[in-house]
């Protein structure tokens, strides 16, 4: 399964965020620490503050933070709110579609996928090495990115 870019971002702004403890930082900032397009973080973080896991601040002083402790903030609900729901394949004029059980095979992954991400939350993600099973391989990862 492959995340979309705005996912990705979303999920790269809450690790953002949940590192700075409750402070703000202005979305320009973030952009640049991260190498995002500002435009297209202001969207996600406006998504984000819809659902609920962002607090934005407008005006002098503001900018954005967490909206709840991170062990608040489940991964498998921030891809609820971030993936689109479509099909992993498009179906549409395959001449085995009607024999064929790979959408359902494919489904059936992507609820496996939802239902691991699930059982994790942004403080999870945020623990140093020694953390859950899972959690030092992922801070590796960002760090390695953060790296480039």
């Amino acid at each position: 399964m492959h995340l979309t870019r705005h996912s990705d971002y979303a999920l790269r702004l809450l690790i953002h965020l949940g590192s700075i403890g409750s402070g703000r930082v202005s979305i320009a900032a973030v952009a640049e620490a991260q190498a995002i397009s500002a435009t297209h973080l202001m969207k996600i973080a406006n998504t984000l503050a819809h659902a609920g896991f962002i607090q934005a601040i407008r005006g002098r002083g503001g900018g954005i933070r967490l909206a709840r402790d991170p062990a608040e903030i489940n991964l498998g609900a921030v891809l609820d709110v971030t993936e689109p729901r479509c099909p992993m394949v498009d179906c549409t004029g395959c001449r085995l579609a009607r024999r064929c059980t790979l959408p359902g095979v494919l489904d059936e992954a992507r609820r496996a996928f939802m239902d691991v991400i699930g059982r994790y939350t942004l403080a999870d993600v945020l623990r140093r090495p020694g953390g859950p099973p899972g959690a030092a391989p992922v801070l590796a990862a960002l760090s390695a990115d953060a790296a480039r």
